[in-house]
């Protein structure tokens, strides 16, 4: 697809739903990181329909297990970090147009440095935790 062609609705429909798909899979990504924390870390307490960022976080805290996997996982979560934008850019999505001049947001750049992002973190996450290698 070229540029020109997301001035077409078509193209910007299908492109939309692209990326809307791309950051569900992003998000989904991190959602099975902290199903495996929880599992690996044996956290109780914390419901199915429950598992975000905040909760593991401060599951690991209740239970002083993986303080610098808690740290890594606030930073990651933090006003502004990759994740956090993320997911507002999921939030926006629901009512915007990510590839509306508003967004502002230079789609293709910024979702292949979310996705090494994204990488970076995992591999960095399994390997300080010897828990998660298994």
């Amino acid at each position: 697809m070229h540029h020109g062609d997301l001035l077409s609705k078509d193209a910007r429909v299908s492109a939309e739903m692209e990326l809307d798909s791309l950051i569900s899979q992003i998000i989904g990504t991190v959602d099975s990181l902290l199903f495996r924390i929880i599992d690996k870390f044996q956290l109780t307490g914390i419901r199915k329909n429950r598992i975000e960022i905040p909760t593991v976080i401060s599951g690991l805290s209740a239970e002083s297990k993986g303080v610098e996997l808690a740290k890594e996982l606030q930073d990651v979560n933090l006003l502004g970090n990759w994740y956090w934008k993320i997911e507002d850019l999921r939030n926006y999505s629901l009512s915007g147009s990510l590839l509306s001049p508003e967004a502002s947001l230079d789609v293709i750049p910024y979702f292949e440095q979310t996705l090494v992002q994204l990488k970076e973190f995992i591999k960095n996450i399994i390997m300080k935790e010897p828990l998660l290698q298994k």
